[in-house]
């Protein structure tokens, strides 16, 4: 009975879903346009929702391009008032650069006109120190020269008056003291002079006691005065490369000064 009782509500419900199976298909034959209609609505819902979620990320693109391009131009408007100021101070560059060319000209004339006057103020200093001190040749005599009348022998003072040595080395050391004056050279071997009782020092002497060393053989050791006419003589070799003038024999003392002053004399 029971089993019955099922299959007659099994087929009941066969019945109840044919049934509602026709109506629904009865109700969409007879509705089929307006159904049609309401899907191809909620089709074009979706792409109207796609085509706007597009629209929305063109705009977004579009005002970030837009934005670039604001950032852009703000920066070429920066870097085009850079060059502008860029410009302006490369034009005022010229033109101190063109005053200073100016000023140039002006000081090199100024600078040619007084080595001009310095080398004939030199000429004729060079010419009164040759009128107060005079070194002449002595006739007769290679390579002999005196100064003041005296003569001073290059080296080798054997048979000469120990005083009139002194005196001579005296006025040789006062004249290359005022050379080196007004050539403006400071000397490696620094010159007092005094007479016939000059002396040179050697500020980086080996030897003892004593870094003066005496211009005159009286009373003196032999050594130290040699040294000492030695230390003088490298004085004149400095005077005369200052001048390009190339020694031949430092021992020739009077020689050696003649020419350096003849030099200054043709050349200021």
């Amino acid at each position: 009975m029971t089993l019955e009782k099922l299959e007659r509500g099994i087929q009941t419900a066969v019945q109840a879903r044919d049934r509602d199976e026709h109506e629904i298909s009865t109700f969409l034959l007879s509705h089929s346009p307006a159904f049609n209609s309401l899907v191809r609505l909620s089709f074009e819902r979706v792409w109207l929702a796609r085509q706007s979620s597009a629209l929305e990320r063109e705009r977004d693109e579009v005002e970030q391009d837009r934005m670039r391009r604001e950032g852009e131009r703000t920066r070429i408007e920066l870097r085009n008032d850079e060059l502008a100021l860029a410009r302006r101070n490369l034009e005022q560059r010229r033109r101190e650069l063109e005053e200073m060319r100016a000023q140039l000209e002006v000081t090199k004339r100024v600078a040619e006109e007084t080595v001009f006057e310095v080398a004939l103020q030199r000429r004729r200093i060079c010419e009164d120190l040759e009128k107060i001190y005079p070194i002449e040749a002595i006739v007769g005599k290679s390579l002999a020269f005196s100064i003041r009348g005296i003569e001073l022998p290059n080296t080798d003072y054997k048979g000469f008056d120990e005083n009139l040595l002194g005196t001579a080395l005296g006025y040789t050391a006062h004249l290359v003291y005022l050379l080196s004056f007004y050539l403006n050279i400071k000397l490696r071997y620094p010159v007092f002079p005094a007479g016939d009782k000059s002396y040179v020092e050697d500020p980086v002497s080996v030897f003892q006691g004593s870094r003066t060393f005496p211009l005159w053989p009286r009373g003196s050791v032999y050594y130290r005065f040699e040294y000492g006419v030695f230390l003088l003589n490298k004085d004149i070799e400095q005077l005369m490369n200052s001048l390009s003038l190339l020694v031949i024999d430092l021992r020739h003392t009077l020689p050696n000064l003649k020419c350096l002053l003849l030099s200054m004399e043709a050349n200021g």
